[in-house]
């Protein structure tokens, strides 16, 4: 199986279409974990987010084809199945902030023979592959944290920021030589080269005062940039410090419409906040029941506890005739304190874990 080449004018490539918001989409998808619920101790279970932990090994026995043809095989935790590569595609001229930013250079189970022996001739892009190998144990490979932090470091010198947002985790987790000064240099260098899900780390970095002086306003800019490159755990923490004025002006529509985009890629915190919001009305936002419903329905499909209980009863103004409905609302907007309070108290979401993907060719 041939070996990819990574060049500099395939970063330029890259960053060019992390600009424009079509990062491509390849392969397999076997594995990805790149968050978890907000951490800090949540008041309630209901603002802990659900993480998929999908097994990197799940489609090692499953590949078709050799990844070039018109089809590819995807996989996620219900199986593995044959798709039209367009099918994948962002569509052309898709709004940036509703689609994920996708590694251009991630692993798709080349040998790791041939990975290695590109690495030690000095390609990056296979270094940068074989260490995605090494760090999610992919490819007959053990897992091994140090390997894939010296192969990320290759890989980083060269100029591949993906490779610097990764050796930065590795860094900033320990498992790497440097301590935090170095991860926040390597996450910053990542973000300079276009890769969203490192501002969203130099925004809770900022937030929280971890290797950086506590500055809101900093954070706010950093999950604006993370935010508009589609990253969702940054857009629902850009909603939140708007909503609050946290190192902003204070812009609660704007608020909601960055909560609306979380939502939509499945930010389940998101969809409750948004659940509540439609179902009490708050300031300016009137009481909304189908919107409430929507929302709430979203979020209790995905697991979330206080959506299932508030859901019932929501269903049922939503559905009710217009005297019952109107005794609803007049019900549910004296909950509007408690939304307020949530949409105050909830906590921010932390550090992207960034699992590598795992791409069957």
């Amino acid at each position: 199986m041939p070996i990819t080449r990574w060049s500099s004018r395939s970063a330029a490539t890259g960053r060019r279409r992390f600009a424009a918001g079509s990062a491509p989409v390849d392969g397999c998808r076997c594995a990805e974990a790149v968050g978890r619920g907000p951490a800090g101790g949540a008041p309630r279970a209901a603002l802990a987010a659900l993480a998929l932990l999908l097994l990197a090994a799940g489609c090692a026995g499953q590949r078709g084809g050799s990844g070039f043809g018109p089809m590819v095989r995807v996989c996620d935790e219900s199986g593995c199945r044959d798709q039209p590569k367009a099918a994948i595609q962002p569509a052309a001229g898709e709004d940036p902030r509703t689609v994920r930013q996708q590694d251009p250079d991630a692993y798709r189970g080349e040998p790791v023979a041939a990975l290695r022996q590109a690495a030690a001739e000095g390609d990056a892009g296979a270094a940068y592959r074989l260490g995605q190998a090494y760090e999610a144990g992919a490819g007959g490979l053990p897992r091994d944290a140090r390997q894939a932090a010296r192969l990320y470091a290759q890989a980083a010198e060269a100029g591949m920021p993906f490779a610097s947002l990764r050796l930065g985790r590795l860094t900033e987790q320990g498992q790497a030589p440097g301590g935090l000064g170095r991860a926040i240099a390597l996450y910053r260098a990542a973000a300079e080269g276009g890769v969203a899900q490192a501002a969203h780390q130099l925004g809770v970095l900022a937030l929280d005062g971890r290797g950086l002086p506590r500055d809101p306003a900093e954070a706010a800019g950093w999950f604006r940039r993370a935010a508009e490159g589609g990253v969702p755990e940054s857009q629902y923490n850009l909603a939140l410090m708007l909503f609050r004025g946290e190192g902003v002006a204070r812009q609660p529509y704007e608020a909601i419409q960055w909560m609306r985009r979380a939502g939509d890629q499945g930010v389940v915190p998101a969809q409750l906040a948004l659940g509540r919001l439609y179902m009490t009305g708050l300031e300016e936002q009137g009481q909304d029941m189908q919107e409430a419903q929507s929302w709430l329905s979203r979020a209790a499909a995905a697991g979330d506890a206080e959506a299932r209980r508030l859901l019932p009863g929501v269903t049922q103004a939503a559905q009710a005739e217009r005297s019952s409905w109107q005794a609803a609302q007049r019900a549910y907007a004296l909950q509007a304190a408690a939304t307020h309070s949530y949409w105050w108290g909830a906590p921010y979401w932390p550090l992207l874990l960034l699992t590598p993907r795992f791409v069957a060719m």
